[in-house]
Order: C-alpha cells, then sequence, then structure tokens
C-alpha cells in the first residue's frame, strides 16, 4: 500500500509541474491586435515585409502575436491582452550561435537524452529595460544582433523510455532552464 501512495502522489506531483505548450493559433486582422501594441506597427509598416497578426490561446491565457520580416530576418512578438510586450524572438541558425554557447547546449542534449533533433532555434529578448516597449522594439530591429536573453529551442528528443517535442528554454550563455512539452496540435505553428 505504501508503494501505492508513493507512486500516487509522484504522478499527481508530475502532473501538476508539467507544463504543455497547447496553443491554438488564429489569423486575425490588425483591428481585433490590442490597441497599444498595433500602434507599433502603424509608424514601421513601410519596412516590414509578410506583416501577420495572430490571437494565441491555450489552457491558461491569451496572447497576441505578430510575425513579420526585416533584412531577411523572421520576427515573432508576443503581447498579453492589454498590448504589453512579452517577448520577440527572432529565428537563426545553428552556425549563428557562439561555439562555446553551443558547445554548452549540446552537452546539456547530450546528457539527457539519446538522441535531439533540433527543429527551430529563436533568440529570445525579454525588455528588462525601463525603455518603452515601442522604444525596445524598434532598437531590436535596428540591432538585431544585440545582446539577447535567451535562447528558444524546439527539438525532438528520445530517451529509453519516450520520444517527444519540447521547447527548451537556454538562458543567453546556454544554461539550461526550462523546458515544455510541445503538442501535435501547435506543432505546425510553433515551426513559425
Amino acid at each position: 500500500m505504501k508503494k501505492f501512495n508513493f507512486f500516487f502522489f509522484l504522478m499527481c506531483f508530475t502532473i501538476c509541474f508539467s507544463q504543455n505548450k497547447n496553443e491554438k493559433e488564429t489569423r486575425i486582422s490588425i483591428d481585433e491586435f490590442p490597441e497599444t501594441a498595433k500602434n507599433y506597427f502603424n509608424i514601421t509598416t513601410n519596412t516590414l515585409k509578410h506583416l501577420k497578426f495572430y490571437k494565441e490561446t491555450d489552457n491558461k491565457k491569451q496572447s497576441f502575436e505578430v510575425k513579420f520580416k526585416v533584412n531577411k530576418l523572421h520576427y515573432s512578438m508576443e503581447f498579453d491582452t492589454l498590448g504589453k510586450l512579452e517577448d520577440i524572438e527572432i529565428l537563426i541558425k545553428e552556425k549563428h550561435i557562439t561555439d562555446a554557447v553551443s558547445n554548452t547546449i549540446k552537452s546539456y542534449f547530450n546528457l539527457n537524452f539519446e538522441k535531439t533533433k533540433i527543429i527551430k532555434i529563436q533568440r529570445q529578448y525579454i525588455n528588462s529595460t525601463k525603455k518603452s516597449d515601442k522604444y525596445f522594439i524598434q532598437h531590436i530591429i535596428n540591432n538585431p544582433f544585440n545582446k539577447h536573453t535567451h535562447f528558444e529551442i524546439i527539438a525532438e528528443i528520445k530517451t529509453k523510455k519516450k520520444h517527444e517535442l519540447r521547447e527548451f528554454t537556454f538562458n543567453r550563455n546556454g544554461t539550461f532552464k526550462k523546458f515544455r512539452l510541445v503538442t501535435s496540435s501547435s506543432y505546425d505553428h510553433a515551426l513559425y
């Protein structure tokens, strides 16, 4: 009976603290985007290509995302329902990561999984300054190789017991921070 109680406790603990990326992304018009955030893109639309607006919902929250391209770089910016910037992400390739950071990330994957296939890598920028979101967005667009805060990596991983698609967050030095499972329903838009 003690083994059963321990097993039951372990399962409940795992369920409570695991995170899943189970987002549904719906394309919307600019008129449906939060007013504050919408104004950031009225000014810069002449330089932005393929400007698209989305509403994202998952089990816990709703947010808004805009995707576009500038100077051959793919951007994704996420906002809360009030139009406050949550993060900016720029799609990159593995070769754009310094060797030292890349080796740290690879070491994490090699130590924890039998096999890893990287699907997508993004540099992530979070506005932790006192500058306005508008200023921060323009600064990142003008300086896309500026110091970022994190890497977000979507990868297929394999262990002896499972095969999963996960979204990993590493700090700018390549140190693992967290992961969440990516479900099949959010897989398509996870690839951009």
